[in-house]
Parts: C-alpha cells; sequence; structure tokens
C-alpha cells in the first residue's frame, strides 16, 4: 500500500525543528528529515504515513510553527506518483536514510543529488538503486 506524504514548509531552522517534533509526537508518521531551501530561510519538514496521520501530524506542526516565525504552506499528498519521488527521497534532506525507510516503505530508488554546488549551475542528481536486504535466515 502507498504511503502519503506530507510537507511542512516552516520559516527557520528552530521553527522547523519544532514543527518536525510536534507531527511525530502527535501522529504514527515517519519522519523522513528536513530540507534547507537556498535562501530566505525555509526549511521543509517531510513526513511519511498513512493520510489521516500525515493530516493530523501537519495540523499539529502547522500549529507548532504559529509559536515560531511561522509556516509558510503545508500539504498532504496521499497516494503520490512515482514521479516525485526524487524530490521527495534525496540525499539534500538532512536526517533521510535510505536504509530505514526501504523495508517500510517499500523503496527501490533514491536520488543521490549534491549538496548545494554552485547556486548559478542546476543540481545534477543520479538514480541510485537499493541494494537488496540480506537474508538473515541463514
Amino acid at each position: 500500500m502507498r504511503q502519503s506524504i506530507g510537507f511542512i514548509e516552516a520559516k527557520g531552522l528552530a521553527t522547523a525543528i519544532e514543527a518536525a517534533d510536534a507531527a511525530v509526537k502527535s501522529a504514527n508518521v515517519c519522519l523522513l528529515g528536513i530540507e534547507s531551501s537556498r535562501g530566505g530561510g525555509m526549511h521543509v519538514v517531510k513526513v511519511l504515513g498513512d493520510v489521516g496521520a500525515c493530516k493530523a501530524a501537519v495540523a499539529a506542526a502547522e500549529a507548532a510553527c504559529d509559536k515560531g516565525n511561522g509556516c509558510q504552506s503545508a500539504i498532504v499528498i496521499a497516494r503520490p506518483s512515482d514521479g516525485l519521488m526524487p524530490m521527495v527521497y534525496n540525499t539534500q534532506t538532512k536526517g533521510f536514510d535510505p536504509e530505514n525507510v526501504r523495508d517500510k516503505y517499500w523503496m527501490k530508488y533514491y536520488w543521490n543529488i549534491p549538496t548545494f554546488g554552485s547556486q548559478f549551475e542546476p543540481s545534477r542528481g543520479t538514480k541510485t538503486e537499493m541494494p537488496d536486504p540480506v537474508d538473515k535466515k541463514n
């Protein structure tokens, strides 16, 4: 079953961390990590889980952002298409561990994107296939 993804765009790192804390504590979601923007101090918190859990987590995170600098936007995408996966599962997300989510969410690929080279040149990523899990029955 495909999971839902929730995004919370917070103003400032401390506000994003507080929003991530509130989201994870309020519902049964997996925190994928926090991704920084290239300017403006915006940070996107990414959570993964069932539709209802993501909606509850995003609502709690929005309320937590109001205590800090505020929330720019928040959204929940139910059953996202495969075309969105490079934007979600990538190495620019701080705290993202592909090994941690592979078995639980059937993730086969992630995108290896270099961290902010030159801001005037586009980032080029490579699609990386996850290695098969080791059979531990032996």
